[in-house]
């Protein structure tokens, strides 16, 4: 569905969130918006006293939004209360934050900041430590370090993927952020939904197929790295949904850096991709997705 169009309750929950924001919303529309009449009533008590509210109930609320949808209007009012958000204000404030991190990091000297271990691979990784030939202290020490770098590692790519959702807001006024954080939908660019997915690398696959020159691969062809990301996803969280794609080639990735790729990127224009699937049960099926992909790497790996 694109809510340039169209919408339905559905998507206004997505887009929305919580019954105040829905209220809040409304309100403003009023102001923007000629001929909407509003369900109110005054507060006759306590501190709110002599207060305009909404008069609706919760199911009433969505479907007067679905009534009165203006996509023009409502992306306006949604980008500024936005703005208000806890989640856009750790992003404005993220390079400090980042800062902070990698000053902590280099304190502990934790060496170069990457993965001690794959996500959901702790058990396999401990087995390889304790099958090392040296004492129980030393394993202690290592399997210490390797957490400790794990919890830093993921403290520090929240804020980044905080700020690098705000990059891409500002970087369009076209985009239309969710308000609610259910998964499936984190944007909406010139009205069609994407979903942030944020990956570690190209995929093991994409390196071993094209082995030492994988790096250089990528960066000139991210197109194929979307169809290796979208062909070898778990069958688990496996979707055929329009997704912005963020993609680290290096752990280590500066704030700055980062601000300069989305700065340089297009979000107006995404990419068509055509993947096949295998799936345990239905077998080889074929997919036609669009999709922005976002390759953050160092300046010197161009």
């Amino acid at each position: 569905m694109n809510i340039k169009n169209n919408m339905s309750e559905d998507i206004a929950k997505k887009i929305i969130g919580k019954k105040e924001n829905a209220e809040l919303f409304l309100l403003k529309l009023r102001e923007n918006k000629d001929n909407i009449n509003l369900k109110t009533k005054l507060i006759t008590r306590g501190k709110n006293k002599g207060k305009e509210v909404l008069d609706y109930s919760t199911s009433e609320l969505w479907e007067k939004i679905v009534i009165e949808w203006d996509y023009n209007i409502a992306l306006k009012i949604i980008r500024e209360i936005f703005k208000t958000s806890k989640k856009y204000k750790n992003g404005k404030e993220a390079d400090k934050a980042m800062q902070i991190l990698i000053t902590e990091w280099e304190k502990l000297k934790l060496g170069r900041i990457e993965w001690p271990f794959s996500q959901g691979a702790f058990d396999e990784f401990v087995q390889r430590i304790n099958s090392e030939n040296s004492n129980g202290i030393v394993k202690d020490e290592k399997v210490k370090t390797a957490a400790v770098k794990y919890r830093r590692i993921k403290e520090i790519n929240t804020v980044r993927n905080d700020f690098i959702e705000t990059l891409i807001f500002e970087k369009n006024e076209n985009i239309l952020p969710t308000l609610n954080h259910r998964r499936g939908v984190d944007f909406f660019i010139n009205g069609q939904s994407f979903d942030q997915k944020v990956a570690k690398s190209p995929t093991n696959e994409f390196k071993r197929k094209f082995k030492e020159n994988w790096r250089e691969k990528a960066i000139k062809n991210p197109e194929i790295v979307a169809e290796y990301l979208y062909k070898y996803q778990d069958e688990g969280r496996f979707g055929a949904d329009s997704r912005l794609l963020i993609v680290y080639l290096d752990e280590d990735v500066t704030v700055d850096r980062i601000k300069a790729i989305i700065e340089d990127f297009d979000l107006d224009n995404p990419i068509e991709i055509t993947f096949s699937y295998k799936h345990k049960t239905q077998g080889i099926k074929t997919y036609k997705v669009s999709c922005y992909i976002i390759l953050l790497y160092n300046e010197e790996d161009k």
